[in-house]
């Protein structure tokens, strides 16, 4: 029924309604859930309305359908006349063959239990059958075991090892058997099981040790593989490091040894590693041979029982080389013992052995003896502390090694001694390195602090100009630059000692900002020279004040000649670049220059504006004056000729183009020295109007 309702088609909707007829036939169709969401499309009068309407669309749609089906429906009618009456007819019929299929279904289920029971026994019988058969098995075996065991202590060396082999396998199929019946097994026949095994280890580990000895490597080789096949690699690893190793050590690592070694530490090395090529020789060649090494287990010959042996015999009976209060000691002791590691890696015949060596405890444990820390503490203690020590409020000349002060030399002998044989260690290449930062960011700083300490006292004018701080200056400048030149040297060393390659590549980042502090080094020595110059040089300039009482009311001729302080000018800096010219690089001499005449000329333009406005006053004031005292005379007052003014203007015209001068000799670029143009057109300006007169 609800099928033929999903399939009938609601008739359509007259236009206008406030709900769409498809919302009557959903599955999840409610009242209250279409009142609610209908009730903000219209009032409840409209819906009341509008369903009203679709209402009267559904019932002539069903009397439509009435009607086009109306024969169908008497039909069905007539059919069902008397169809209870047939159903009360086969009601019991049915019971009586659903009663039939309930007993079958009894029946099988009865004859599925019986036949699980049947086969659950059957089950049982046949693992009883099979602990049997195991424990048949583990007995034969075991008695095979006994036999061979016994009959192998007559025989000789050759045929005990054809007979270990067979107990051997022997041995696994036992263990197999008693592993299989192992909960009917009786503890007597355990503690023999444990007795043949334990037996025929011992025979196989007395046949290890004869053939070694016997330097017989084709029997060691099948000895070998017999205890692999009993999977006693481990077992047989540790044997070998107590009894065949461990004897050979005692005597070689000890303290009278080391005490009695020419060699020191060194020779104790050189007798461990030779112990590799002569009584251990057969050991190793044999472990690494390819019938043993394809096998998913393997010897380690070389790791653990070698190099295990060493390291706890180092460790326990030469504990005093990892002592680091005497860093020279240290050092090569340290060094020693990493080159011995290396020449051990040697001897492993492939990568994995070596990764093998590494990740032991041992290894590890050996590498945190060497308190690397402590001996580096003591090392900056020494270089660092020695630069730090080295370090004078002044500079101090010495001429070493291409440069001109003692205190660059130290700190790039500091610097060498960082990385050189003896003191520096790879495992410590990132503190050298950062050390290295270091003592370059000390030395910009102390160039820095040497350049900007000035006098306490204040300049009087007739104080000549402090030559020592422009000497070291001077200095200071040339070593920086000597510095700058030699890095790349310092960093193709450090280079050479860096372990890893990508560390390489960051040192050239890493270096570059203490390259910037020396550069910027030299704008701060440029400065204090500069500074050092224009306080001696300005001094003079303040004479520019003196001039208009040189001319007035002296009668004076024309000027032609500079004053005194250009000379004195031009003679100071004349005798600087004389001093210098051949020390400092010529570019670096004209940015001194350029930086001096850019600060001097700024000073030097202010004193000569002030001259010429106290002229023109004055000349307004006398102006004014005369004036006053005019009486009824009307011929002219205007003084003809050249005035004490016009000689004063003159006369700094010609001091201006002196400097202007001065500084065209030094090859500067005048154009670009601040306040120069105005300068020079305002003294030009000045005297423009002199020469009409």
């Amino acid at each position: 029924m609800d099928s033929d309702i999903k399939e009938f088609t609601l008739p359509p909707a007259p236009r206008g309604l406030c709900f769409d007829r498809n919302d009557f036939v959903k599955t999840n169709f409610s009242v209250d859930n279409f009142l609610a969401e209908h009730q903000n499309a219209a009032s409840l009068e409209t819906m009341r309305d509008d369903l009203g309407v679709y209402l009267k669309v559904l019932r002539l749609a069903m009397i439509e359908l009435i009607n086009k089906d109306y024969a169908h429906f008497v039909n069905l009618c007539a059919t069902l006349i008397g169809f209870d009456k047939t159903i009360v007819t086969i009601q019991v019929p049915l019971g009586e063959l659903n009663q039939e299929l309930e007993d079958v279904k009894k029946t099988i289920e009865d004859a599925m239990k019986e036949l699980s029971l049947w086969l659950n026994q059957r089950h049982a019988l046949l693992k009883k059958k099979q602990l049997l058969k195991y424990y048949s098995q583990t007995l034969n075996c075991l008695s095979s075991l006994e036999s061979i065991l016994q009959d192998i202590t007559d025989k000789n060396r050759q045929e005990q090892i054809i007979l270990a082999d067979r107990a051997a396998m022997e041995y696994n199929q036992l263990k197999f058997s008693i592993a299989k019946c192992d909960s009917i097994v009786k503890p007597q026949i355990k503690k023999q099981y444990n007795e043949v095994g334990g037996k025929l280890i011992q025979i196989l580990n007395d046949l290890l040790f004869q053939f070694w000895n016997d330097r017989n490597e084709e029997n060691l080789l099948k000895t070998l593989m017999t205890l692999t096949l009993l999977d006693r690699i481990t077992e047989t690893e540790m044997l070998l490091r107590k009894q065949a190793i461990a004897p050979l050590l005692q005597e070689i690592v000890n303290e009278p040894a080391l005490q009695r070694s020419k060699e020191g530490l060194q020779g104790i090395y050189t007798k461990i590693l030779s112990l590799l090529d002569t009584k251990l020789n057969l050991l190793l060649k044999v472990t690494e041979h390819s019938k043993l090494t394809f096998q998913v287990q393997k010897y380690r010959f070389l790791v653990n029982c070698f190099w295990c042996e060493v390291e706890n015999r180092l460790e326990v009976n030469l504990a005093s080389i990892f002592a680091p209060g005497n860093p020279q000691l240290f050092y090569k002791r340290y060094t020693e013992s990493m080159l011995f590691i290396k020449k051990l890696e040697e001897y492993c015949a492939c990568k994995d052995n070596i990764k093998l060596l590494h990740a032991t405890p041992e290894y590890k444990s050996f590498q945190r003896r060497w308190n690397l820390p402590v001996y580096f503490q003591i090392r900056f203690q020494e270089i660092a502390g020695g630069f730090e020590s080295s370090l004078k409020t002044s500079p101090t000349q010495g001429n070493h090694d291409e440069f001109v002060l003692v205190e660059t030399y130290r700190c790039w002998k500091a610097l060498q001694d960082s990385w050189s044989d003896g003191i520096h260690i790879e495992a410590l290449s990132h503190k050298f390195w950062k050390l290295s930062l270091q003592l370059i960011a000390r030395y910009a700083s102390w160039t820095k602090m040497c350049c900007l300490q000035r006098p306490t006292t204040p300049k009087m004018e007739s104080t000549s100009i402090n030559k020592s701080l422009i000497i070291d200056c001077i200095n200071l400048y040339i070593d920086t630059i000597t510095f700058l030149q030699k890095l790349p040297n310092l960093l193709q060393l450090v280079e050479s000692r860096m372990p890893y390659k990508r560390s390489r590549e960051l040192l050239g980042q890493s270096i570059k900002p203490s390259q910037e502090l020396l550069h910027h080094n030299k704008e701060i020595i440029k400065e204090s020279i500069v500074n050092e110059l224009f306080d001696y040089c300005n001094v003079h300039l303040k004479q520019v004040s003196d001039i208009p009482r040189l001319y007035r009311k002296t009668n004076r001729s024309v000027p032609t000649k500079p004053c005194n302080y250009i000379d004195i000018i031009v003679k100071t800096i004349n005798e600087f670049k004389g001093d210098f010219e051949r020390k400092l690089d010529n570019a670096f001499l004209i940015s001194i220059f350029e930086s001096l005449f850019n600060t001097m000329t700024l000073s030097y333009c202010k004193y000569v504006e002030d001259v010429l406005t106290s002229v023109q006053k004055t000349e307004e004031s006398l102006r004014r004056l005369k004036q006053i005292r005019e009486v009824t005379s009307q011929q002219s007052n205007e003084t003809t000729g050249v005035t004490d003014g016009d000689k004063i203007r003159l006369q700094l015209n010609v001091d201006v183009v002196y400097y202007t001068k001065l500084a065209e000799s030094l090859h500067i670029n005048v154009n670009k020295v601040h306040k120069l143009t105005d300068l020079k057109s305002m003294v030009t300006e000045a005297v423009k109007n002199i020469d009409n007169k």
